[in-house]
């Protein structure tokens, strides 16, 4: 039989992924956008938006729950930059009010802005309880706080979603730079990044998705809109496809070749916001279509990030309101990203936004993480390639370090080194390619030989004048694929194995 298939587009293909969740009965809309380096490059709807019958689009407004929380920790660390806070705060500096109980030790100090921000703050998880008080005026829930809020962890040591403490945060950020938080994120985050569909839910356009929720005889029941007053801070933002994909693009572009000037906040903030500050407990996750997942993943600053083991760095962000579920996620090293927004809590939108992105991701072969070697390292690596095929004494003395005599005598590396050649000759003239790096300062290469192929592997020194500081020499004979030698040759990683996975195996040079 053949094997010759014709493979569809990604955009046809993830149409149809989509569109299965309208269809079965999951949401009674869905709108979902793809978006790379540059912003928005697709989007598609399915079912309806409201009760007129408007399918969903790239702007059709949706409320987009605690997604908020990043834009309200940008704002934070933007009057930070602006030297009106720090992260370092107690909340009590800004709310008074604040009293806590319960801790494991008492007395403790009151957890800071940053812990907050990063979900280290000592509350308990809340996500159950917090619907019905989204509207609470500020007012009152500061009463409610001034009688006491629990401690289930130590702040500043366990990561624990609150939404509380994000919206104290946000509170406190509004009270330090003057103007409540709304106002500010508004005025300072929203509108200079020209994210014109973007808004807290008090001013709202009228038209608008609609949430729903299925009564007991299986019909779309519709909600009334939420209207959000104290609670705003941790999810009272609405906004688009289109809107949520510049937002993405821009958060992500902290880590990749700057274009232009920054814009509202530093490129070392925002990647700030898009590292982990909580790590939450490790797991092994089974995947909906059966695979084994695990990743090491928590908090970063209104954002949830996650260490792929295939991937790298990818974050993301859910939202749920009643009669909502939303999600965002993006591979900031490449750009891409994909954002679903859907007008029902049932169901799970995360898990087929993070389904899509990793397709998206698989069809590009996008690097777990791009790497651009110093000119130092190229320089060193081209001496080291020459050394290893006619060792030289005075070439050998002058780039490497102290320490590598020290820690094995240059005659003895002399002589492994032409056992290896030996081994493996007699070696081709032509440079071998690069085969793995993990920082700008380390690089292992390939020198073929007639009987197989040398893996030769530097690591430069953190002071200048750059020199060799760890050099490894590896032969692979040919009768094992280079897909069972290992790529990285690095004394420093041998607790990996010869066999792993890991971002190590999957760097792109930029060069």
């Amino acid at each position: 039989m053949s094997y010759e298939t014709l493979r569809v587009s990604i955009v046809d293909e993830l149409d149809a992924f989509f569109a299965q969740y309208t269809a079965a009965g999951q949401a009674k809309g869905l709108v979902y956008g793809i978006s790379d380096a540059n912003g928005l490059v697709h989007s598609a709807g399915f079912g309806v938006a409201d009760e007129a019958g408007t399918v969903p689009d790239a702007d059709t407004v949706f409320p987009i729950a605690s997604m908020s929380k990043s834009f309200i920790a940008c704002a934070a660390l933007l009057a930070r930059d602006r030297g009106v806070l720090s992260l370092e705060d107690p909340i009590t500096k800004y709310i008074p009010e604040f009293r806590a109980s319960a801790a494991p030790e008492e007395p403790c100090e009151p957890p800071s802005i940053g812990m907050l921000l990063a979900m280290r703050g000592g509350l308990t998880e809340d996500n159950s309880w917090v619907d019905p008080f989204i509207d609470m005026p500020e007012r009152e829930l500061l009463e409610l706080v001034g009688k006491g809020v629990r401690y289930s962890n130590l702040p500043g040591t366990v990561f624990e979603y609150s939404n509380l403490g994000y919206t104290l945060a946000a509170i406190a950020v509004g009270r330090a730079v003057g103007v409540p938080i709304t106002e500010f994120v508004r005025d300072e985050v929203i509108a200079p990044l020209g994210l014109t569909a973007t808004c807290f839910d008090s001013a709202a356009p009228e038209r608008r998705a609609v949430g729903y929720s299925l009564d007991a005889q299986g019909d779309w029941v519709p909600f009334p809109p939420n209207i959000s007053d104290g609670f705003a801070g941790a999810g009272g933002i609405m906004s688009t496809v289109r809107d949520i994909a510049g937002w993405m693009t821009w958060l992500g572009a902290a880590f990749r070749p700057q274009s232009g000037a920054d814009a509202i906040l530093g490129r070392a903030a925002r990647r700030d916001m898009q590292r982990l500050h909580s790590i939450a407990r490790p797991a092994v996750v089974l995947r909906p279509d059966g695979g084994l997942h695990a990743g090491l993943g928590g908090y970063g600053l209104g954002l949830s990030i996650e260490e792929d083991p295939r991937w790298g760095t990818v974050v993301s962000h859910g939202g749920g309101l009643p009669g909502f579920k939303l999600f965002m996620c993006w591979h900031p090293d490449s750009g891409h990203g994909v954002t679903v927004l859907t007008n029902s809590h049932r169901g799970d939108p995360a898990a087929l936004c993070t389904e899509a992105l990793q397709r998206i991701l698989t069809r590009e072969k996008a690097p777990a993480r791009t790497v651009t070697l110093w000119p130092e390292t190229e320089r060193l690596r081209a001496e080291a390639d020459r050394l290893v095929r006619d060792w030289d004494e005075q070439l050998a003395a002058r780039i490497f370090a102290e320490n590598v005599d020290f820690d094995r005598p240059l005659a003895e590396r002399r002589t492994e080194v032409a056992e290896l050649v030996a081994e493996i000759g007699p070696l081709a003239a032509a440079p071998g390619a690069v085969v793995s790096t993990s920082s700008p300062a380390d690089v292992t290469w390939s020198i073929p030989g007639e009987r197989g192929e040398l893996l030769c592997m530097i690591h430069l020194t953190p002071v200048d004048p750059a020199r060799i500081q760890e050099f490894e020499v590896r032969a692979v004979p040919a009768h094992r694929p280079r897909a069972a030698a290992p790529v990285d040759i690095s004394p420093r990683r041998t607790r990996l194995g010869d066999a792993f996975i890991g971002p190590p195996r999957d760097i792109q040079l930029r060069g």
